[in-house]
């Protein structure tokens, strides 16, 4: 996907104001796993509109973030003014900041947009300082498996599917992986992995969104990895 077409997801996401996909199940997932981050010098790769900022500044984190969408960086720099360092940034490419600079990055849902994860992960490692972690959610392969087909579950393979929010729809690109091949790419960037999480959403799911709760109770949505750099 490219800069444009998440900046048609902005102006989409910007009309909702709670999503239970994301702001019952996987933020507050992520955020638990980004464990005590007071004093913390933290990286959001793949920022977005910035609710995962708010979140780990709440709890005392000192925040810089990107994302390849100049419109999402608008909701954020909207919300965080000069608090927060915020740049255009492809985290497919190069990334703009000093080798070890951060204690701790989250990289919320986007690393399945990415053919190859090789340079992002290796970019992502080179930032950390050692003894540092990363916090990454991305789609599960059970959920895009069906999509994919449903007939190689280890196949890499790009999905394309669309989905309707606020009346719009957004067309949008992503590749499955299987949880093997997540593994090996991980191990091959130099991460360990601390842990590999299926979490449940929050409680409150179930009266205000039963439908969604019915869904991310009993099939696996997203994956979480908790990796620290050794």
């Amino acid at each position: 996907m490219t800069s444009t077409d998440f900046d048609q997801l902005a102006r989409i996401y910007s009309a909702e104001k709670i999503n239970p996909w994301n702001d019952l199940y996987e933020r507050p997932n992520a955020i638990r796993l980004m464990g005590d981050v007071v004093g913390k010098k933290v990286l959001d790769a793949g920022c977005g509109g910035g609710k995962h900022i708010a979140d780990l500044r709440a709890k005392g984190a000192e925040l810089s973030g990107f994302d390849l969408s100049a419109e999402m960086l608008k909701f954020a720099q909207d919300v965080h003014g000069d608090a927060v360092d915020l740049k255009v940034a492809n985290l497919a490419e190069p990334l703009p900041y000093d080798t070890e600079e951060f204690d701790a990055i989250l990289c919320s849902l986007a690393m399945h947009y990415l053919k190859d994860w090789s340079q992002p992960l290796a970019e992502l490692h080179r930032l950390l300082k050692l003894g540092g972690h990363l916090v990454m959610s991305t789609h599960h392969p059970f959920m895009d498996h069906q999509l994919a087909g449903g007939e190689n579950y280890f196949a890499h393979k790009l999905i394309e599917d669309s989905w309707t929010k606020n009346g719009r729809t957004m067309h949008v690109r992503y590749y499955r992986r299987s949880l093997t091949q997540m593994v090996q790419e991980i191990s091959k960037a130099g991460f360990k992995i601390a842990s590999i999480e299926e979490p449940m959403p929050l409680p409150e799911t179930k009266e205000q969104f039963p439908d969604a709760y019915a869904k991310l109770t009993t099939q696996p949505r997203f994956i979480f990895f908790k990796l620290v750099k050794t």
